[in-house]
Formats: C-alpha cells, sequence, structure tokens
C-alpha cells in the first residue's frame, strides 16, 4: 500500500508549486496547500476538488458496467478494458481505468481544504464558509465510498498529505475503511451535523440561485455539482446491511431526502414527458400495429444530464480542452465518435486588456459507428423481453372506459437507452448494431455524469425498506407508487378477528387483494362490498368465510376508509411505529408519486378520483406485474413463502427494474456485488447468485419474436466463485 501513498504524496508535493492552466478552464484551480491556506474564493477552491472529481467520473461508469451482466465486449474491446470485464486480474496503474491515485487525489484536495478552511469566518452575521465546508467532508465521504465498492479495503486518511513522510509513519493494521466501518469512520468525522446544512451559493442572493459553471457550450447549474449528505450516509447504511437497523437507517436517510428535497415521479412529471416527444418513437408503434399516444414523451429525456429535472447531482464535462477537460470516453466506448468545435469572436472591447478581446465556445457533437466496445448484452435485452408493455386508449373520458393492448417483450424504457443503426459489416451486408446510449441519445451529447438520479434513490430506498422486513412495501414502490391511497398491507401473520370502530369484523381473501367481508356485531350477518362503494349481505356461510378468508387486524384499532366505507388499505400500526416515520407515507407530499415500473409499461389513468395516480401496472395489469404472481415465479411455487423467501424474491425484482432503469449508468457490477453481499448474510447463496447472473450475460431466453441463446461463460463463472476477484487489488507496499 505505501506504493499508494508515495505516488499521493509526490502528487501532493508537486502541487504545492503554482500550477497554471488556460483561463477558461472552468475547474482551473492551484490545487496545493497554497489554494487552501488562502481559500477566501470558496468557489475557486471547490471547483479545484470537482476538478480532481472529473479524473474518475467516467471509470465509475466505465467500470461499473463491464464488470456487470448488461454489457458485452465485442471484437473493438481492448485488452486492457477486456481483461478488467473478464475479472482476469488487472494490476492497478496498469491502464487509466485502474488509478487508484486519482481517487486519493480527491481525498487529499478535501483534506488540505478541511485543514485549512476557516469555518468560523462570519459574513453578514453567517458563517459563510460552513455551507462548502459540509459539501467538501461530503464529497471526501463519497470518494471513500467509492474506493470500497472497487477495492474492498483502502488506506484511510484525513490528513493533508504535502510530504514523504507520512509513508512511514501510515498505521496499516489500523488506518484502514471496508463497508463493515466506513460508515461508523464517517459519523465519527461528523457528517451527520450537515444533513440539513443548505447547499452553498456559488451565484445570486436567494436559495434558488446557485449559479452556473459554463462549460463552454451550455450552461450547468452548480446545485449539481453539489452532494447530498443524506443520500450518501443512506448508501454507507446500504452498503454495509449488517443488521435490520442498518437497512432501516438507509432507508430513513432516503426517506428523508425524497421527503424534503425532491420527491420524483410527481403526476406533473406526465406534462414534462409530454413536452419531449414520444415514450416509444412513432415507427416503434407503428411497427407494431398501433397509433402512437398522444402527450407521451420519450423517457430518455429525464436522462438529460444538464438538468435538475431528474439529475440530483453530476460531474460536468468541457465543450472543449480551452474550457478544461472533455469527459467523452463512455461515449466513445458505447459506440459514438465525438468531436469538439471551437468558436472564437471578438469581444472588439474598447479596453486595453488583450485577455477580454477574445470569448471562445464550442460543442461536442458524436456520430455511430459500429466499431463500439461494448454493446447492450443478452442478458439485458432478456429482461426487457420479461416485460408486458400496456398500451392504454380512453375511449370514453366521461364513463372513463378504457381500451388496453399488451405488448409482448417490451419495455419502453429499452428505446431510450438503446439505439440500434445499421452498418456494413464485413462482408458488405448490412447488419444492426445495438448501441448503448444513455451517453448520446439521439446524437447528442450530454455535459454531465451523474452521480445520483432521482429514481435511483427511490429504488434504493425500495431496497433497503424489503432488507429490513417490508417487501409488499417495497414492491409498491416499483408497482403503484406509494402515498396514502396505495399503503399495501405490511403483515399477513394475523390469528383473530377484529371488530372496528363501526362494530364490523373485517374478513380479506387470502389471494384476491381487497375483497373485503364485514360482519355486523348485531346481527352477525356477513357484508360484501357490492362494488357501488355500498354493501350486501354475504351468500357465504360462516363456516365457509372462516375456511377460506384470513382476518386482518390492525393493532392500534383504527382503519381507514373513504367516505363511502370502502378500504383503501389496512396497516398493522404496530409495525409501523418500530420502523420509525420512514414508512408514513400518509401526508400530501406523496400523493402525486406512481410507480416506477410504469415508466415502461405504461402510464395509466391520471384522472382518477382523490388524485390517486392509477398506473397501467397497477389497477388494469393484475396479470403482468402482479406482486403475488411474481413471488410464485421467483419461488416456483404458489405456497406462502416464509418473510425471508419473500424478501429475496422482492430484492429479485429490484434487481431487474434497476437494470431497466438504470443500466449503462455505471452502477450496475456493485449493485450486483452489494445485493449479493445482502443475500450471503441472509442465508442465501449470493456469491452463487452473483457468478451465475454475470456468467449468463451472454444468455438469453427464447420469446415469440427471438430464438433463444446460450452464452454461458464457465471460466468466468470459476472466477466470480471466488469473492477475491470482485474487487480491484489495491497496490502492496
Amino acid at each position: 500500500m505505501k506504493n499508494i501513498l508515495k505516488t499521493i504524496a509526490f502528487a501532493a508535493v508537486i502541487a504545492t508549486g503554482a500550477v497554471s492552466t488556460s483561463c477558461e478552464d472552468m475547474m482551473t484551480v492551484d490545487t496545493g496547500d497554497k489554494a487552501y491556506k488562502n481559500a477566501q474564493d470558496t468557489l475557486y477552491s471547490y471547483r479545484g476538488i470537482m476538478r480532481a472529481m472529473q479524473d474518475v467520473a467516467e471509470r465509475q461508469v466505465i467500470l461499473g458496467e463491464i464488470r456487470g451482466d448488461l454489457v458485452a465486449s465485442t471484437q473493438y474491446t481492448t485488452d486492457t478494458l477486456y481483461a478488467i470485464s473478464n475479472f482476469d486480474d488487472p494490476k492497478d496503474g496498469t491502464c487509466s481505468m485502474l488509478q487508484i491515485r486519482d481517487y486519493y487525489n480527491i481525498i487529499n484536495n478535501c483534506n488540505f481544504y478541511i485543514h485549512y478552511a476557516d469555518t468560523n469566518k462570519v459574513k453578514s452575521n453567517i458563517k459563510f464558509m460552513l455551507p462548502e465546508y459540509a459539501q467538501v467532508k461530503t464529497i471526501r465521504a463519497w470518494a471513500y465510498l467509492q474506493l470500497v465498492k472497487n477495492y474492498k479495503e483502502v488506506p484511510y486518511i484525513t490528513k493533508p498529505i504535502d510530504k514523504l513522510s507520512v509513508v512511514d509513519n501510515f498505521d496499516y493494521a489500523h488506518d484502514v475503511v471496508n463497508k463493515d466501518n466506513l460508515i461508523d469512520k464517517i459519523l465519527a468525522d461528523g457528517l451527520e451535523n450537515f444533513v440539513d446544512m443548505r447547499y452553498p451559493q456559488h451565484g445570486g442572493s436567494n436559495s434558488e440561485a446557485f449559479g452556473t459553471l459554463d462549460n463552454g457550450a451550455v450552461q450547468i447549474s452548480n446545485k449539481l455539482i453539489m452532494i447530498p449528505v443524506r443520500i450518501v450516509l443512506g448508501d454507507l447504511y446500504l452498503l454495509r446491511g449488517a443488521t435490520t437497523s442498518d437497512y432501516t437507517k438507509a432507508a430513513q436517510y432516503y426517506y428523508e431526502y425524497l421527503k424534503r428535497e425532491a420527491t420524483p415521479l410527481p403526476q406533473q412529471y406526465y406534462a414534462y414527458l409530454g413536452s419531449i416527444g414520444g415514450i416509444i418513437d412513432q415507427g416503434d408503434f407503428e411497427a407494431l400495429g398501433l397509433v402512437t399516444p398522444t402527450k407521451w414523451g420519450r423517457w430518455a429525456g429525464t436522462y438529460t444530464n444538464n438538468t435538475s429535472n431528474e439529475i440530483i447531482s453530476a460531474i460536468p464535462s468541457s465543450a472543449n480542452a480551452g474550457y478544461g477537460k472533455m469527459l467523452t470516453r463512455v461515449a466513445e466506448i458505447f459506440g459514438y465518435k465525438p468531436s469538439s468545435s471551437q468558436r472564437t469572436t471578438d469581444s472588439s472591447s474598447t479596453e486595453s486588456n488583450a485577455e477580454n478581446d477574445d470569448q471562445s465556445s464550442g460543442a461536442v457533437s458524436v456520430s455511430r459507428t459500429n466499431k463500439r466496445q461494448y454493446a447492450p448484452s443478452n442478458a439485458y435485452q432478456d429482461v426487457v423481453n420479461q416485460q408486458t408493455y400496456i398500451r392504454m386508449r380512453v375511449i370514453n373520458s366521461s364513463s372513463g372506459e378504457i381500451e388496453t393492448t399488451p405488448v409482448e417483450n417490451c419495455d419502453a424504457r429499452y428505446y431510450g437507452s438503446v439505439e440500434s443503426y445499421t452498418f456494413a459489416n464485413a462482408q458488405g451486408i448490412d447488419e444492426a448494431y445495438p448501441l448503448c446510449s444513455k451517453a448520446a441519445h439521439g446524437a447528442t451529447f450530454y455535459y454531465t455524469i451523474p452521480t445520483y438520479r432521482k429514481t435511483l434513490i427511490w429504488l434504493r430506498m425500495a431496497e433497503a425498506i424489503n432488507r429490513a422486513g417490508y417487501p409488499e412495501f417495497a414492491f409498491a414502490i416499483l408497482k403503484d407508487g406509494i402515498n396514502k391511497y396505495t399503503l399495501p398491507t405490511i403483515s399477513k401473520e394475523y390469528i383473530d378477528k377484529f371488530e372496528d370502530e363501526f362494530g364490523y369484523q373485517m374478513y380479506t381473501h387470502k389471494t384476491e387483494e381487497n375483497n373485503f367481508i364485514y360482519q355486523d356485531p348485531t346481527s352477525k350477518a356477513f357484508f360484501e362490498k357490492d362494488g357501488e362503494g355500498g354493501f350486501v349481505e354475504c351468500s357465504l356461510s360462516a363456516d365457509e368465510i372462516e375456511a377460506n378468508y384470513v382476518v386482518y387486524q390492525d393493532t392500534i384499532g383504527k382503519l381507514n376508509y373513504n367516505d363511502e366505507m370502502a378500504m383503501y388499505y389496512v396497516t398493522d400500526s404496530v409495525r409501523l411505529k418500530a420502523f420509525n416515520s420512514m414508512l408514513d407515507f400518509s401526508g400530501d407530499t406523496w400523493n402525486n408519486t406512481y410507480g416506477i415500473h410504469a415508466r415502461g409499461v405504461g402510464m395509466g389513468n391520471l384522472t382518477s378520483s382523490k388524485n390517486i395516480v392509477t398506473n397501467i401496472a397497477g389497477k388494469y395489469d393484475r396479470t403482468y406485474y402482479d406482486y403475488d404472481r411474481l413471488l410464485d415465479l421467483q419461488l416456483g411455487s404458489t405456497a406462502a413463502p416464509q418473510l425471508q423467501d419473500s424478501i429475496n424474491a422482492v430484492e429479485n425484482i429490484i434487481v431487474d427494474e434497476l437494470a431497466l432503469e438504470t443500466a449503462f449508468e455505471g452502477n450496475r457490477f456493485t449493485d450486483l456485488v452489494r445485493v449479493a453481499e445482502h443475500k450471503n448474510a441472509s442465508g442465501f447463496n449470493g456469491t452463487e447468485w452473483l457468478a451465475k447472473k454475470i456468467a449468463n450475460r451472454g444468455t438469453k431466453a427464447a420469446t415469440s419474436k427471438v430464438a433463444g441463446v446460450d452464452g454461458y461463460d464457465a471460466n468466468l463463472y470459476a472466477k466470480l466463485k471466488d469473492q477475491r476477484n470482485w474487487y480491484f487489488t489495491v497496490p502492496k507496499k
């Protein structure tokens, strides 16, 4: 490990000299202690740290995807990248993708800032450096999080390194971090104290005026280069996952962030989608024999990386070298050829300031090529083919009558993640080549690389909620969205009849949701809903009801009714209370959220009463995306599963949803490792699960449209059975 520290220390010593680059570089900074001892211009210092972040931005995406199951190498893959994606134990420093020193360069920049920043400085009665100080601590925690994900265990350094003597004094026995102790180190460092700290204002005078970065082509909000403290803390607890408490705390941090800052998937999102084109292209619908729905939008538009509609935080790229570092490598390996233009105009200034005479700008354009190094894998297409897209058309708006058309083997998000273009192959025959298009969809280059986006946080919260013991709630986030109108039942372990506040005892069917029967406490007669908000006497006998229905009990004594006494949901309030506030979706904040899966399989009816967003995958689709059905598919049985079986099954469903929603964004392999570790800890063979999943990335099941492909890789399976191969090797001393 001393090689790491010698490299870092040497870089720091060099950095203490005055380093100058183009004055137009949007991330220019002197990166030594001089910059931080004199850090009056906090924006200048912070952007220097972001410049260091640019050095790891693309490898986060590339390393996270090429080791996973959603992309596959091609004949054009370089030897170094192939060695990484084939788990051939490539050594750190052997290629630009494996440079642990770059992560420590971020950390060392942060260490200098934290060490020298005077957080007691006051301006207008405000300690104005605290918001940025909090961000720098958050970035340092984020950098360590990435190191642990990729290298498993690494040195933990919090003091600035400006001389080589640190190498001789480093405590290798104790000062290392891994997934089990990193959260404790970060908490001891005090990051939790800043969860409510506002973002620093790098422009403007109010809380929303964060200022912008000019990258030569677009203006990027400074808000996008901030990382929310709660999200990093949630990730740290989710990564450890040692106890139910860890999952609960992770879910709580995600929940609080979404509640306070950025609740995604609101009803208004429908209007946003409608403003940017078709969720499935016109030609795709015509090929399916369907009419393009009006006011639907291309899902890929949510990944427009220099906006805050969906993106929470991101690392910016420049339009040309004159403005700073250009991040084009991701687009290149996925099949796009970038080129940068530069435009120079004379400002004709009357002042004799030569530096202001010219202003430059530019743009990055991309063209498609068949020489992509990585392409969508068969396994990714297999996940897509397991979905059924539901096309809805309103026939009668006054009555609400609709027509639905299922489209097998289809998820609309595929069209926002993959482009297929025809090129002549070596024999001169036209051949279609699918391209991973998240970095340059529609030949449009995106100028940031996201670190977090809103739907990803929803999915991580679902993962944490599920592991904490609430698979029904986790699945509800995927299927229907979650609010006071759609809360699921969270427990089916009831033993007694329950008399509610109206005097009725309530029963529900074992297999059909919302099929409730009530017993009048006086007459003892049974009643069932008549479908119109009222009740009719039930024809079943008491014995038949006892034999075929199970009682749902709310141990607090409150059942939730609408005005007609038709039940929306039943909850076990004791379990809710024990799980703190993170399952409280009863507030109006959550009313307009809808299911994540609906983004890919159909929007649903957005005109239903009481602001309930009804998904096609929810109300109108009991066949394709149903909790019990999907559990049966996962478990291979219709028998009532144990809680841990349900948790494991829902976790697999979440992993598939992550594939559909976040493919090619850089999270896949570390997501699989985290889930595999959690399965191992809960008594399931996560190592076997991960090894099979990646060894089968070349496999695709047969569908009604395409033949199956058997691409199982036994050698890859054998490598991944050894968990040491899940991580890169830290350079040894």
